[in-house]
């Protein structure tokens, strides 16, 4: 299920003109992150309010329609 609503944001994002997806999870919750990396999110230096935060870990990806829809 988490994959079908990573997707649905990626494909909402793209539908937006957003060319990029950013998030944030944190060092607690191991899963998310290698979920993330499977998925092809990049670790990123933390951004807007979780910037300097022990607490965060931020990922980025770059969008394209076909990346978005992987099975």
């Amino acid at each position: 299920m988490a994959i079908t609503l990573l997707h649905a944001l990626e494909s909402a994002a793209l539908d937006r003109g957003w060319p990029t997806l950013r998030l944030e999870t944190g060092p607690a919750q191991p899963d998310a992150m290698r979920f993330y990396e499977r998925e092809g999110y990049e670790r990123i230096p933390l951004f807007g309010p979780y910037a300097g935060s022990d607490q965060s870990v931020c990922y980025e990806r770059t969008l394209t329609r076909l990346s978005s829809h992987r099975a």
